[in-house]
């Protein structure tokens, strides 16, 4: 199975524990019995993030092409 590609979203970053407008999520945690959680960082927290051996293979390349994407302007 093949995950979607990665967006950047408005949301919380669970590193800089802030509200921020480039959030993506880097992993999804199991809680027991409960219904997982997403992990979500900022770009800068997602790229550091993507580099530990905790992170899918894939996460990377997704950080880096969002990080390169141009930023869309609102007049």
């Amino acid at each position: 199975m093949r995950r979607a590609a990665l967006s950047a979203l408005h949301g919380w970053c669970a590193y800089c524990e802030a509200d921020r407008d480039d959030t993506v999520q880097v992993a999804v945690i199991e809680r027991g019995s409960g219904p997982p959680h997403g992990l979500r960082m900022c770009l800068f927290h997602a790229s550091q993030y993507a580099n530990t051996r905790h992170a899918p293979p894939e996460l990377a390349a997704e950080v880096t092409r969002l990080w390169n994407e141009p930023k869309e302007h609102t007049p």
